[in-house]
Parts: C-alpha cells; sequence; structure tokens
C-alpha cells in the first residue's frame, strides 16, 4: 500500500475513534461494547456469566446483538429460532444468577433456548402446532 493511501486511511481510522468515548450519563446505547473476551471479532464465543452480571444494560444489549449474529448466522446453511433482546436477556439473567454458572457460556445458553422456542410459541398459542 502507498504512504499517501496509509495516511488516509490513518487519518479516516483517527477521525473515527475521536467520536468513541464516555457516551456520558444520558444512558444511551451507542457505542456500548459487548462483554467477554473477542475471538475471531465476535465475543460469541468466549462470553461467560461472569461477563454478564457485571455488565451494563447496554453492554448486555450490545453483548445479545453480538450473540445472536453468530448464533443465527445466515451462512450457515441450517436455520435457527431468533430470541427478542428481553427473552435473551431473560435467559442470561436466570442462567447466570447462581454462582456456579459464573463460567457458563452465553451463547451456549442461547442456542439451548432458540433450540425450544418453537415449542414454547405453540405452548403459548403465538402459533399453531403443525398439522403432520
Amino acid at each position: 500500500m502507498s504512504n499517501s493511501r496509509f495516511l488516509i486511511f490513518a487519518a479516516a481510522g483517527a477521525i473515527a475513534l475521536a467520536g468513541c468515548g464516555d457516551s456520558g450519563s444520558d444512558g444511551s446505547d451507542a457505542g456500548a461494547e459487548p462483554v467477554g473476551n473477542e475471538l475471531g471479532g465476535s465475543v460469541a464465543p468466549l462470553a461467560a456469566c461472569s461477563d454478564w452480571v457485571d455488565a451494563t444494560d447496554a453492554e448486555r444489549v450490545a453483548t445479545v446483538e453480538d450473540i445472536r449474529s453468530q448464533v443465527n448466522r445466515e451462512d450457515a446453511g441450517v436455520t435457527s429460532s431468533e430470541l427478542s433482546d428481553e427473552e435473551a436477556m431473560e435467559i442470561f439473567d436466570h442462567g447466570c444468577e447462581q454462582p456456579y454458572a459464573q463460567g457458563f457460556r452465553l451463547h451456549v445458553l442461547y442456542a439451548r433456548a432458540a433450540s425450544f422456542k418453537p415449542l414454547q410459541d405453540i405452548a403459548n398459542g403465538t402459533v399453531e402446532a403443525p398439522t403432520e
């Protein structure tokens, strides 16, 4: 890469980073980072209950979005149910409340709950049970 391209990318990166940082105390979720150690551009494989219980509300929303994007990948060749933010947070809140759960991986809790979502929807009457 030429020096001029490098300088352009470096300047663009510096400008983008200048907008990052503390969003103040307005409670805005914009810019919140997901919790947990990142692996391959996502925290999904390594985020654990210990990360969840120490997270802010904004970090929790960002974590749910990151995990959902990895569990429900469009290029995976399989389809799975998607949990809403509220459903995922409820699963994580209840699944992580006991001290022994601190090492539980959040993506495993999400995937297991999502696999039962169609049955829960039928039991709650939000969808019709298949006839055949």
